[in-house]
């Protein structure tokens, strides 16, 4: 028996499971990898793919607080100016 370290759900694992095996609880969606067979443990498949579109959007949302921060900086100068 083993549980899904994100959601400490039990997990069906196969008889037949080898060092590396992905397994995918239903319960969280998490991708497992098995790290260890005896004990057996299994650990989160980091997806670097995710964190490359994460950051993307961090950078989008970044380049947009600046955008309007500049746009609220010339609206500014101009008030100053009448």
């Amino acid at each position: 028996m083993v549980r899904c370290p994100e959601c400490n759900t039990i997990l069906p694992i196969p008889p037949d499971i080898a060092l590396y095996d992905r397994l995918y609880c239903e319960e969280c969606g998490a991708l497992l990898e098995v790290v260890s067979l005896n004990p057996l443990e299994l650990e989160y498949v980091f997806d670097y793919e995710d964190l490359e579109e994460e950051e993307e959007l961090e950078w989008e949302e970044e380049e947009e607080w600046e955008e309007e921060d500049l746009f609220d900086e010339d609206l500014e100068e101009d008030d100053e100016e009448w």
